[in-house]
């Protein structure tokens, strides 16, 4: 199975397990900070296999970067980063438009080299502490 981390909504946190067959989207509502609970509790939730029990082990993640504010990309990628790191796995920044069908990027997931980080790509300049 796969992840997609998609916080380009403003409160909303979509998230994906996929393979080459199936998707589980679930819509979360909340803040950027909640996104680790979000992702615990899809695991924990994920339809059991047969004669097995729930969760689910990740071959790879995709993360939406370009779109939402700058603090939900931001925690987006250092999550996927920090999973990535931990569990050797490839990851994968994608557009809002590409996280549509993230199974027809699983060969382009699977050729990201493991243990290489992605980087944040915002859509507009932070405005940390600044006043308009």
């Amino acid at each position: 199975m796969f992840l997609l981390i998609n916080t380009s909504e403003k409160d909303k946190i979509n998230l994906a397990l996929f393979d080459d067959k199936t998707v589980e989207h679930r819509i979360y509502s909340g803040r950027n900070r909640e996104l680790l609970a979000c992702i615990h509790d899809l695991f924990n939730n994920f339809p059991p296999k047969k004669g097995g029990q729930g969760g689910v082990g990740v071959g790879g993640i995709m993360v939406v970067v370009g779109s939402g504010s700058f603090t939900s990309t931001r925690v987006a990628c250092v999550v996927a980063n920090t999973f990535g790191y931990v569990l050797k796995i490839p990851l994968l920044a994608i557009s809002k438009e590409q996280a549509q069908y993230p199974q027809k990027l699983i060969s382009e997931l699977l050729k990201q080299p493991r243990g290489q980080y992605i980087s944040a790509t915002y859509s507009g300049e932070a405005n940390i502490g600044h006043k308009k």
